[in-house]
C-alpha cells in the first residue's frame, strides 16, 4: 500500500510552530506499515520535508497537465 500526501497547508500565521512536523510525524506513524508514503512537494518546500524525514525520489519525476 501507498499513502499520498498532496497537500499540507499551514496557515501563514500559524506557520513554525511545528504544526507541519507534528502532522506529518501523525501521518508517518498511522501509516508505518505502509510500503511507502508519497508526499507532493514544490522545491522550495524539499528542505522542510527532508527534516521531517522524507527523501526526494531518485527513480521518479513529478508529471501533471495543468
Amino acid at each position: 500500500m501507498t499513502a499520498y500526501v498532496h497537500y499540507l497547508l499551514i496557515n501563514p500565521e500559524y506557520q513554525g510552530r511545528r504544526i507541519g512536523r507534528e502532522i506529518l510525524k501523525m501521518t508517518r506513524e498511522k501509516y508505518s506499515d505502509y510500503l511507502r508514503i508519497v508526499l507532493v512537494a514544490y522545491n522550495d518546500e524539499i528542505e522542510f520535508y527532508e527534516k521531517c524525514g522524507f527523501r526526494k525520489s531518485d527513480d521518479s519525476s513529478p508529471m501533471s497537465i495543468t
